[in-house]
């Protein structure tokens, strides 16, 4: 395997982007043939939290390429009844000999950085607070299949001020690639998840604009990003986003009629997004989680020839 980890989707320079998203594209035309790049290869899941796709996908892709998957709940073995049971570096020394390749979605990032103190066996982000490489991967992916270009295009997203992991790594893939995106939050400013975050667009060749005008940004767009506006907090659904910024017919009244709807899921149906717009024929949020599947098989391959 290759000794590289990927943490975020600036790992990669542009070149090697555009080839993961020519083969996330390439696994998509062949869904239904089954590879061998991980053959005999393990993949160790490590996740502290509540997974649909990240977990699914990865699991699917690992098979589809010959491999192995196995699924761990980091706070069923860290914890039991409360108490602490055995460190994060202890785990991480006794997997080493088991697996080949680490997908981790671990949000308080405990035994993601003992992890990454090394690069072998080679580690995924599967979501942490900072970022969602294979999201991003998947999100960029969609809309190179949906539009089939993605320069010449006008991105936007619409999230909370105070950032979003999975917003910045999309944000991240849109500039490296030279295209243009336009961030909408209710102050026009962002302060991201990524305190780096500034500095690291400097060196990409995209540009990015921040607004909390809504009207005048949206008539121009070809493609909408709305975030779960996700916050720390286990009473998060109850702090909704500000009427003018949830996406419904009245946020979209001036949006072209071919503008393409994008939500990383799970979506809150007449919270940040209503349910008619979700459902409505400029939604590609199913085709973009379909593409979780792809984006899998284009890392775990990418990192296999090593």
């Amino acid at each position: 395997m290759k000794s590289k980890n990927i943490i975020e989707i600036t790992d990669f320079t542009q070149k090697e982007l555009s080839h993961l998203l020519q083969r996330t594209l390439y696994f998509k035309k062949h869904e239904k043939k089954i590879f061998s790049f991980l053959k005999n290869k393990r993949v160790g899941l490590l996740f502290d939290s509540a997974s649909l796709r990240t977990k699914l996908t990865f699991e699917i892709a690992t098979h589809k390429l010959g491999g192995f998957p196995y699924f761990v709940d980091i706070n069923a073995i860290t914890h039991e009844d409360g108490i602490a049971r055995e460190s994060y570096e202890d785990i991480v020394d006794t997997l080493d000999k088991f697996v080949d390749v680490y997908v981790v979605r671990d949000y308080s990032q405990n035994i993601l950085n003992v992890l990454k103190r090394k690069t072998s066996p080679p580690i995924i982000n599967g979501f942490s607070i900072t970022g969602h490489p294979s999201q991003a991967l998947a999100d960029l992916s969609t809309i190179l299949y949906k539009k089939k270009t993605l320069e010449t295009l006008q991105i936007c997203t619409v999230c909370p001020s105070n950032g979003s992991g999975v917003m910045e790594s999309f944000i991240y893939g849109v500039l490296m690639l030279g295209g243009n995106i336009t961030m909408i939050t209710p102050t026009g400013k962002f302060l991201g998840k990524n305190k780096n975050f500034f500095d690291v667009i400097k060196n990409l060749s995209g540009q990015l604009h921040i607004t909390n005008k809504v009207d005048p940004t949206i008539s121009t767009m070809d493609v909408l990003y709305v975030d779960e506006w996700w916050f720390h907090s286990p009473k998060f659904l109850q702090k909704k986003p500000p009427q003018k910024y949830r996406v419904d017919s009245t946020f979209l009244k001036n949006a072209k009629e071919d503008i393409m709807i994008l939500h990383c899921l799970p979506a809150h149906h007449d919270r940040e997004i209503s349910h008619e717009v979700f459902n409505s024929p400029n939604s590609a949020v199913f085709e973009e989680a379909e593409f979780r599947v792809y984006s899998a098989m284009a890392l775990l391959e990418y990192l296999s020839k090593g």
